[in-house]
C-alpha cells in the first residue's frame, strides 16, 4: 500500500538541523538500506503515534 506524500519545506535552526541530520545518520548506519529522508518520516511517524497515544491516555 502506497501512502499519499505531501512535499514541504520546513525552517530549522542550525542546531536543529545538525541534530536531526546526525540523529538520521546514526540510524542510517543500523540500517544501511534506508535513505536519510525514510528514516526522518519514521522518527516523524514515531512521534506521531506517541502523541496520540499520549493523548488518549491524558483523556481517560
Amino acid at each position: 500500500m502506497k501512502n499519499k506524500m505531501k512535499k514541504t519545506t520546513i525552517e530549522l535552526t542550525e542546531e536543529q538541523y545538525f541534530f536531526l541530520k546526525e540523529k538520521s545518520l546514526e540510524l542510517q548506519k543500523q540500517r544501511k538500506h534506508y535513505s536519510i529522508v525514510s528514516i526522518i518520516r519514521d522518527l516523524i511517524e514515531d512521534d506521531r503515534k506517541n502523541w496520540t497515544l499520549r493523548r488518549r491516555v491524558s483523556k481517560i
